[in-house]
């Protein structure tokens, strides 16, 4: 798989060569409205960028699973955020069995564009959430610069991120609500959230 083996070979130096705006990263989990005792699954958490942010806003009672689909970023993330309730697990995410209904949060931050058939992520993903869930697919980069960084990597050339319409089309697709899009020069954000089912639902 080109993707492990790229990002294995990438682990132990890609704190240093990719920066991350902290402002940033913290603006992204509040607008996730992350809140104290949540579960939260990081979906190619690399090398745990997020975990101190989501872990700032679950607090001691809420739980993090942090999967990643390379070993060697999951050394540095798990050596880097030794929290209790912080679990780090092996895998690709369309391949993990996880409970359905089981995370009120899941945040995609920096990788929804290595996914390959991305409408079924997303609607693998969405089940996995709770009622009034959200999903969370984010940069902290705009979408050009995202692009236009993985078109000079032989590794990610094709790993492009679709425009910020395709992906609410994603989410409406897969059953979630379109609750916030930020696409800008700074950053890219599409949060979607998990229909309440109705009273009818639930008969």
């Amino acid at each position: 798989m080109k993707h492990r083996e790229y990002f294995n070979k990438m682990a132990d130096k890609w704190d240093q060569i990719c920066h991350h705006d902290i402002v940033k990263l913290k603006a992204i989990t509040k607008m996730a409205y992350i809140s104290k005792g949540e579960t939260v699954l990081d979906v190619g958490t690399g090398t745990g960028v997020m975990l101190p942010f989501i872990r700032e806003l679950v607090g001691d009672t809420g739980q993090i699973t942090a999967i990643d689909l390379a070993e060697k970023m999951l050394e540095v993330a798990s050596q880097k955020c030794p929290f209790e309730n912080v679990s780090f697990v092996l895998g690709d995410i369309s391949a993990v069995t996880f409970p359905e209904s089981h995370f009120d949060v899941i945040m995609c931050y920096s990788v929804f564009p290595h996914f390959q058939d991305k409408p079924r992520i997303v609607s693998h993903m969405a089940s996995l959430l709770k009622p009034k869930g959200r999903l969370v697919i984010a940069h902290s980069q705009s979408r050009n610069a995202i692009n236009s960084l993985h078109a000079k990597l032989d590794a990610v050339r094709r790993d492009q991120l679709p425009e910020a319409v395709t992906i609410e089309k994603y989410l409406k697709e897969a059953e979630l609500t379109p609750i916030l899009t930020k696409d800008n020069d700074e950053m890219f954000v599409v949060i979607g959230q998990k229909n309440n089912p109705s009273h009818e639902d639930r008969l």
